[in-house]
């Protein structure tokens, strides 16, 4: 363990973590069933989020997409009006493609609607174990075309959309991406990650270095396994649907925001994407919260830097919509 490198308010969090698991209070995730870890989940976002933002409008709907159900959810910030057409932000949760869903991040997404200069769009896309990949994949790109389609007659400006995700939504985000430059899909001008999941199966420093804050090898096995299920070879890791950072398509995609946390396990490998980003020649930015840990977008309540985070990706996304 490294806690000397922690910021002392995730630092805080994560003591709390490890009081409860050494008298029983609390249950390891992944020593749970994925119906209890959902639960468990939602309650820990609920006791370490803010509370939620009023905002202009919430609307919750169900995209029919390849025979499949996908229930998502709108936002309008306070600051806009019904008559407004603006672009669109379409957030992924995270959650490992196992837990996490509309309420775990909705003050988040209620955040970056009163930040930005856009709408919100939350997908609560199919998970594993009862859907496994690539149903969260393809949920994900048949919401982008969804939006596109606008079917609904919301207030947006579709021909401007954007992607936002934090950890398995980041990956999802950055699939949608290469989807929509591979198969000619819905044109996607910005994409913003947060500590995203890029290489499945892979074996980076940072998941030794910082195993067991918030995210360790035994909770990223548990939520593998439940995503991808049958897999003798492990050669599916190399799929650019589950490991994008494994593309050999990643020309000509959208500007993008790679956040990290410093002392996340994923730190590593959401570096590595962003420096191949820019390699095969596109705008890729990369910042880094030192100190912080996995989840901290969802910790407002107790981390000071969750809200420059949620105001960095606001600001950012409305730089390039601006442009």
């Amino acid at each position: 363990m490294v806690d000397k490198e922690l910021n002392k308010q995730a630092l805080s969090i994560i003591m709390d973590i490890r009081k409860a698991e050494k008298s029983g209070d609390r249950i390891p995730l992944y020593k749970m069933t994925h119906i209890e870890a959902r639960n468990a989940y939602l309650a820990m976002r609920e006791s370490l989020s803010p509370p939620p933002p009023k905002v202009y409008q919430v609307k919750n709907f169900v995209i029919n997409k390849n025979n499949a159900e996908i229930p998502v959810r709108y936002y309008r910030g306070a600051q806009h009006k019904k008559g407004h057409i603006l672009p669109i932000t379409v957030f992924f949760h995270g959650g490992g493609w196992v837990i996490g869903d509309l309420d775990t991040h909705d003050v988040v997404c209620r955040q970056l609607a009163n930040l930005g200069n856009f709408d919100v769009i939350s997908i609560d896309y199919r998970m594993g174990p009862e859907n496994p990949f690539p149903a969260a994949v393809n949920d994900a790109i048949a919401s982008i075309e969804w939006v596109k389609s606008n079917k609904l007659g919301l207030p947006i400006n579709n021909s401007k959309i954007t992607v936002c995700g934090d950890s398995a939504g980041g990956n999802l985000a950055a699939v949608c991406c290469i989807n929509s430059k591979i198969n000619f899909g819905p044109s996607i001008i910005y994409q913003a990650l947060i500590y995203p999941a890029t290489h499945m199966g892979s074996n980076y420093p940072s998941k030794s270095k910082y195993d067991g804050y918030i995210l360790s090898k035994k909770l990223m096995q548990w939520f593998q396994e439940k995503y991808i299920q049958k897999n003798n070879n492990n050669s599916i890791y190399n799929d650019w649907r589950v490991s994008p950072i494994c593309s050999d398509q990643l020309s000509n995609l959208p500007p993008s925001l790679v956040i990290v946390a410093g002392c996340d396990p994923l730190k590593d490998e959401g570096l590595a994407y962003a420096k191949k980003l820019k390699k095969f020649g596109n705008d890729s930015e990369i910042i880094s919260f030192e100190g912080q840990i996995h989840g901290f977008l969802t910790m407002g309540a107790r981390i000071n830097d969750t809200e420059k985070l949620i105001n960095i990706v606001a600001k950012k996304i409305n730089t390039a919509l601006e442009s």
